[in-house]
């Protein structure tokens, strides 16, 4: 891997807390498009919430949703869920949020986010992160 690819692995890392598999590939084949994928992604995930319509926590109680109704990678649910919940969300909302988009997706997409939040809450999550049980 390149300096460059490793370097934008370490900014990614510093503003997510982790990185996954596809940031590793897009570092190898192609550091330029994971810098610019990053900071897009950065910017509308964690941006500065002046002269945003959604605060963080509704951002991530969005991509709670919407992961769920894509059937989402499960790190990506278990992430969403947890940023949720730092910014403020109760499990409850991130229980409401995955249920809204099991009404166009479907139950089995509910289902599997549910386990996802389980394991989640027993340290059992597929992504490092420290998520209180209750919030």
């Amino acid at each position: 891997m390149t300096p460059e690819g490793k370097e934008e692995l370490e900014k990614i890392r510093a503003v997510r807390g982790y990185t996954l598999p596809f940031h590793d590939i897009l570092a190898e084949l192609n550091p330029e498009l994971l810098k610019r994928y990053g900071n897009l992604a950065s910017y509308a995930l964690f941006g500065e919430e002046e002269g945003r319509a959604l605060d963080l926590k509704t951002r991530f109680l969005v991509l709670v949703g919407v992961t769920t109704a894509v059937k989402g990678d499960r790190e990506g649910i278990e992430w969403a869920a947890a940023r949720a919940i730092k910014n403020g969300a109760t499990w409850q909302e991130v229980y409401e949020a995955a249920f809204m988009a099991a009404l166009p997706a479907g139950v089995p997409s509910f289902e599997a986010s549910c386990r996802a939040f389980k394991e989640l809450q027993e340290g059992k999550g597929w992504v490092d992160q420290d998520v209180p049980e209750e919030a």
